[in-house]
């Protein structure tokens, strides 16, 4: 089991070409990674790996040991398939990343459905809005909105969700409600500021086949979706959100659409995962699971 254990790091190690990046990966300590390829070099008695302070390369011995044990692994896996195939619940560990506000309210409410269905299969859910290519790297799939940084990860499209511009009946009673989009300059309009790159984000909207950007009036600006819905429960102005985040208060009457025959595509849900030649189980029946939540998105499905 040691020796399985150090071939894994090695593998690792190879691919990311950095034991720092390996031991995040693997939620271990820098050392014990280099302790488990030493010690796996030493029992083969050939050195594998070319270390320098600046990067880590196999030697002609570790790119061949390298090669025949990747054959091995995806073995393995094709393995694992073929046996899941015949009749045994895919099981295992999963590390899933998801945005804060997607997850909290779409996605988590329906895992009890992906439990039942596998419950050999445990899953560890990870937060974040903006993950890192570190974390993506130490995670086996993560659902992300919007653009996706080029990577090899394998991505698989869920949905696309449209901008709602709303506010609270008291609001609207206060100011009337617009018409158009130039209608919005006798309004109060609540800003974003992008987290990613602390830009504020124009509003969109659709006028026939293209698409108008219109700046906002500043008033307020905050950092959060969520955080802007709570402002337009309170009345402090008009706010323009994907559709996710505004749907529970819009069916529950305490935010008012205005302006829906100028909705503007907002961005992409996808869920990206590691690019490799056979999926585990585990894995394969989860990314189905999302595909067949978002098929029609869990937001239009109260509707």
């Amino acid at each position: 089991m040691d020796r399985l254990h150090g071939v894994l790091v090695f593998l690792s190690v190879v691919e990311t070409r950095n034991f720092s990046e390996t031991a995040r990966s693997l939620g271990v300590s820098t050392s014990a990674v280099s302790a488990a390829v030493l010690r796996l070099e030493q029992k083969l008695s050939v050195r594998l790996l070319n270390r320098t302070t600046r990067r880590v390369s196999p030697t002609a011995e570790g790119l061949e040991f390298y090669q025949r044990c990747k054959q091995i692994i995806g073995d393995l896996e094709e393995a694992e398939i073929n046996v899941s195939r015949s009749g045994r619940l895919p099981s295992g560990r999963l590390r899933i990343g998801m945005p804060s506000a997607l997850g909290r309210m779409w996605v988590i409410p329906h895992l009890p459905d992906f439990t039942r269905a596998y419950p050999s299969v445990s899953l560890e859910i990870v937060i974040g809005d903006f993950l890192t290519a570190s974390h993506r790297e130490s995670l086996d799939a993560a659902i992300q909105v919007g653009e996706l940084p080029s990577s090899r990860m394998i991505v698989r499209k869920l949905a696309s969700v449209d901008y709602v511009v709303c506010g609270a009946p008291a609001y609207l009673a206060e100011h009337s409600r617009p018409q158009t989009p130039a209608d919005l300059k006798e309004h109060v309009r609540l800003s974003y500021r992008r987290p990613r790159n602390g830009q504020i984000r124009q509003w969109r909207f659709a006028r026939g086949r293209t698409i108008e950007q219109t700046p906002t009036s500043g008033a307020m600006v905050f950092n959060s979706g969520e955080a802007l819905i709570a402002a337009a429960n309170a009345g402090l102005g008009l706010i323009q959100v994907a559709e996710y985040y505004a749907r529970p208060d819009l069916d529950a009457g305490t935010l008012v659409e205005v302006l829906a025959d100028h909705k503007a595509r907002a961005y992409d849900i996808s869920v990206v995962f590691h690019q490799r030649n056979r999926i585990a189980p585990r894995l394969r029946v989860f990314v189905d699971f999302l595909i067949d939540l978002f098929d029609t998105p869990p937001w239009d499905k109260q509707r």
